[in-house]
């Protein structure tokens, strides 16, 4: 490391946790696209799993297990990139369950992470500037995970429920409990089970020194009415709030990185199509790592 890298900046690292399918790379891959491409890193936390697909069906243990994790070759890894240092992992690959070649990951202000278990303690929870944890309700989750994994993974519908069946205990004990160390959460909620993606509620939930700026986020847009309850910050998102003032916020925050295709961009159940709820949850994701960032 030279003079100038130990002058640098730590980067800012931002943990995007949830369970499979909850929306966890097309956040990331928002986010990043506001901050600026050529200023972030993105780290698969999939990358740190321990064995193969069939390995795991070998020892009878699922993907959300921790046994299925090597959390210290992790905690290892994000204290390097914090310290601005460079990192070798192996890539996994969802089409096959295994795993690629090494490839080094290189640290730049802002590292993103995102996976299925990205703070189980508080010892890697303490690794993240911000902690963001993705809830849909189990029925919303499920449709997503089926239209992702049928569409962009090669499994069949049978494949994921099956994969859904096995899952939801592990999910359960092993992944929900980290909300709880998270500094936002978001919870996507249908009105009835029937109900389309359009209709889904989104409601946002920040804790500690986030929540108050998160309050005066949500009183600076129009059509948000924050409520406060022993220091958590509370935000509805009607599922059919109004693109313009989205837009004119994310272009006044954001400028000439605001891209519609990329930014509040969904795959939906019949056409993909831009959702005004996903785009103002991407957009305080990455104000906040922005805030974090120049605070540090």
């Amino acid at each position: 490391m030279n003079d100038h890298d130990r002058d640098a900046p730590a980067p800012t690292l931002v943990g995007i946790v949830g369970d499979s399918g909850s929306g966890k790379t097309t956040v990331a891959h928002a986010v990043r696209q506001l901050l600026g491409p050529e200023r972030v890193t993105e780290l698969q936390l999939d990358d740190y799993h321990r064995y193969t697909r069939k390995e795991r069906q070998e020892k009878g243990i699922t993907a959300l297990h921790p046994d299925a994790h090597d959390f210290a070759l992790m905690r290892e890894h994000l204290q390097l990139l914090r310290q601005g240092r460079p990192v070798r992992v192996r890539t996994y690959d969802h089409t096959n369950g295994t795993f690629g070649p090494l490839r080094t990951v290189e640290p730049k202000e802002f590292v993103i992470v995102r996976g299925l278990l990205g703070f189980p303690n508080d010892e890697l929870r303490q690794a993240y500037d911000l902690a963001v944890f993705l809830f849909p309700e189990p029925e919303l989750l499920y449709r997503w995970k089926l239209r992702r994994d049928v569409r962009s993974r090669g499994y069949t519908e049978a494949d994921v429920l099956k994969f859904i069946a096995q899952h939801l205990l592990d999910a359960k004990v092993y992944v929900h409990p980290q909300a709880e160390r998270a500094d936002v959460v978001v919870h996507y909620r249908l009105p009835h089970p029937d109900a389309p993606d359009e209709a889904v509620e989104t409601i946002v939930e920040a804790r500690g020194a986030v929540a108050e700026a998160v309050r005066q986020w949500a009183m600076a847009l129009p059509g948000l009415a924050p409520e406060t309850d022993d220091g958590t910050a509370r935000v509805r998102v009607p599922a059919d709030f109004p693109a313009a003032p989205v837009q004119a916020w994310l272009r006044d925050a954001f400028g000439g990185c605001f891209d519609p295709t990329v930014v509040g961009a969904y795959q939906g159940e019949t056409a993909d199509g831009w959702r005004p709820p996903l785009a103002l949850v991407e957009g305080l994701v990455a104000w906040l790592a922005r805030q974090r960032a120049w605070a540090a």
